[in-house]
C-alpha cells in the first residue's frame, strides 16, 4: 500500500510539473464554422454531388488546425461515415456525394 501511494504522489508531481513548463503565451484558436448548406430539412438524394458550404465571416486571424472533415452522423452509430476529408476548411465548402443510404429524417452533418 506504501509503494501505492508513493508512486501515486510521483506520477502526480510529474504531471504538475509539465503542467507548469507548458508555455501560456501561446495564442490558442477555436473556430466552430457554421455549416450554410445542407441545412435542417435539405433533402440529399444517393449518389448526387453536394457543395457543403460553411460561414467563413468569424474566421480566426490565425487558423492553427485547418484541415477538415465532413461526417455523416444518424441515430446513436457509434461509427460515423467520413464524408470527405483532408481538405482546407479556409475554403468555405467541398463537394461531396451522398452515399447510398436508407430514407431516414435524423441525419446530419458533422464539420470538424
Amino acid at each position: 500500500m506504501k509503494f501505492t501511494t508513493s508512486f501515486a504522489a510521483l506520477a502526480f508531481a510529474a504531471v504538475a510539473q509539465l503542467v507548469s513548463a507548458a508555455p501560456t503565451n501561446i495564442a490558442r484558436d477555436v473556430w466552430d464554422p457554421k455549416v450554410t448548406f445542407p441545412t435542417t430539412g435539405s433533402v440529399l438524394e444517393s449518389g448526387q454531388t453536394v457543395t457543403v458550404t460553411w460561414d467563413l465571416s468569424q474566421k480566426p486571424a490565425e487558423v492553427t488546425n485547418s484541415i477538415g472533415r465532413v461526417v455523416l452522423n444518424w441515430g446513436n452509430i457509434e461509427s460515423p461515415v467520413i464524408l470527405a476529408e483532408n481538405f482546407p476548411l479556409t475554403d468555405g465548402h467541398v463537394d461531396i456525394v451522398v452515399p447510398r443510404v436508407y430514407t431516414r429524417s435524423d441525419y446530419s452533418l458533422t464539420l470538424c
